[in-house]
């Protein structure tokens, strides 16, 4: 069953629209909650959903290469996007996420953004703007990394 988010959550994990903009987006999200350890989505799962951290910690485990050996390549601080994947069809998520202490999350169908595009444009735009921002801050901040350890 879907849970209603709270207000607050919304206003925080949407921080970046506009009061009119979150009346027509809320009746699309859901609260999520996960317990410590418990996970999100793993590898290989197909990708439906797009999420924002609202409280507590994720961790994102990748598989190494050795054996069934995974090793956790970033740790996600509230406000983050998980999953963004699911605003194109088809996708799987190429991670195991985690919850590393009790979380909360906002949820929307990635396939909604389809519809508001046609409907609002300009929210379409503004979610997609802010997922393009945040994807191009991971690239830059992975780039850098791979670059200290060559």
């Amino acid at each position: 069953m879907q849970r209603p988010v709270p207000d607050q959550d919304v206003r925080q994990a949407f921080d970046f629209l506009d009061s009119d903009d979150l009346a027509v987006l809320q009746p699309e999200l859901a609260e999520v909650r996960l317990a410590a350890g418990e996970a999100l989505f793993r590898i290989g799962e197909v990708s439906t959903l797009v999420y924002v951290l609202v409280a507590g910690r994720l961790a994102v485990r990748k598989q190494t290469g050795f054996a069934d050996k995974m090793q956790v390549v970033a740790l996600l601080d509230p406000g983050a996007p998980v999953g963004e994947g699911a605003i194109f069809a088809g996708q799987v998520h190429e991670a195991t996420v985690a919850a590393v202490e009790d979380s909360r999350l906002v949820s929307f169908p990635g396939k909604k953004l389809d519809a508001f595009r046609d409907r609002y444009p300009a929210l379409a735009w503004k979610i997609i703007n802010r997922l393009l921002f945040i994807s191009h801050l991971r690239l830059r901040k992975g780039s850098e990394r791979l670059a200290r350890v060559l």
